[in-house]
């Protein structure tokens, strides 16, 4: 069965399901992002534009569905953690697959449903940055374009065009 993206705005309810994989996962493990950052995250992402993208502000959270079942989540925001690369912009972040699914190509999926949506937004370039997760990003199309710290946290700051600007 194929899976799609869902604003987390369509289906409220399952914010906590997403927050409690986000908490398991990062729970405090991010410098600076607390628990409350989190819920206030999904929460506010309920409330969010979905049909653009205007970069000021905007917490855009996708729940990954295989039919009813959801089996990962994405979000699309213009901020990070990282102060030094605020003025980069669009983020992936809050990138989750189902603890239960995982290694089964799900996140590529959910990766790639991602990508096309930021492009049909009128996205040209998207960010992330990961502490353990390079090898995947490569494999897809990501660059590093910078290496750094977060805390005690070795990540990597990475960047996807899709177009030339």
């Amino acid at each position: 069965m194929k899976i799609a993206l869902v604003p987390l705005s369509q289906s409220p309810d399952e914010a906590s399901r997403v927050l409690k994989w986000a908490l398991d996962l990062w729970g405090d493990h991010i410098p600076n992002y607390s628990q409350q950052d989190w819920i206030d995250f999904y929460s506010n992402s309920t409330k969010s534009n979905y049909k653009s993208w205007n970069g000021q502000g905007q917490e855009l959270v996708y729940l990954a569905m295989r039919g009813e079942e959801v089996v990962g989540s994405i979000a699309l925001v213009d901020f990070d953690e990282l102060e030094e690369f605020r003025h980069l912009k669009p983020w992936i972040a809050a990138f989750i697959v189902n603890p239960q699914m995982r290694g089964a190509g799900i996140g590529t999926q959910i990766l790639t449903l991602l990508e096309d949506e930021a492009k049909s937004l009128g996205i040209e370039v998207l960010y992330l940055w990961t502490e353990d997760q390079s090898a995947f990003y490569l494999k897809r199309g990501y660059q590093i374009v910078a290496r750094t710290k977060l805390g005690a946290l070795n990540i990597s700051v990475m960047e996807k065009k899709f177009s030339e600007t």
